[in-house]
């Protein structure tokens, strides 16, 4: 069996290191740069979260169900995605409600029954290229993310899909805001692209 080396998987998650982050432009604001700093940590954070979440999501359904109540904990209540395929996904719903079966269109309705990574059967590791993460805080409560999600087969090592958390070079397409303190997704429009070339050994 092929093996990913070592070294490409632990570059696909240095979160920190190697991606583009800044700050919108506000005198008062900037006065404080522990504030600015620590809200940018948790943004990233935020990213890591959501590969941690929808990694290795479909290998049974113990893990399945708990793979989607944490991914649908990164959302805002009224969170909305918008899809490549241009289906909009608004609000969160919850699992075991009708607010989750297929065709509602919520956010939980997206990951239940949409999501590659959480289908049943597939053990998906979720990879990001950082240096195409890019992250930005406007101000206290609101900032915006882009990243791309690559799924790598655990079992075969093929990539299976390059999507996206907003739209490259487009800005206000990837939008978190801080709810009770926490930072969490809150508007995205999604793409998709072949997934990379990875070399093996």
């Amino acid at each position: 069996m092929k093996k990913v080396t070592l070294t490409t998987a632990l570059a696909a998650f240095a979160m920190i290191a190697g991606s583009s982050a800044s700050f919108a432009d506000n005198d008062d604001w900037h006065g404080n740069d522990d504030w600015r700093y620590k809200d940018l940590y948790e943004i990233k954070e935020l990213h890591v979260a959501f590969h941690k979440a929808v990694s290795h999501a479909g290998i049974d359904a113990a893990t399945q169900a708990k793979a989607l109540e944490e991914v649908l904990a990164l959302w805002t209540e009224d969170g909305v995605f918008v899809a490549s395929n241009g289906v909009t996904y608004s609000g969160k719903g919850k699992p075991g409600t009708p607010s989750c079966d297929l065709g509602t269109l919520t956010l939980c309705d997206l990951y239940a029954h949409h999501a590659g990574g959480l289908v049943l059967g597939h053990d998906w590791v979720s990879l990001t290229p950082i240096f195409t993460e890019v992250a930005k805080v406007l101000d206290h409560e609101n900032g915006e993310l882009y990243f791309q999600c690559i799924y790598l087969d655990a079992n075969t090592n093929q990539l299976m899909s390059n999507v996206t958390f907003g739209l490259p070079g487009q800005p206000s397409t990837g939008l978190v805001k801080k709810v009770h303190g926490h930072w969490r997704f809150s508007y995205a429009e999604g793409a998709s692209f072949p997934p990379p070339t990875l070399d093996v050994y």
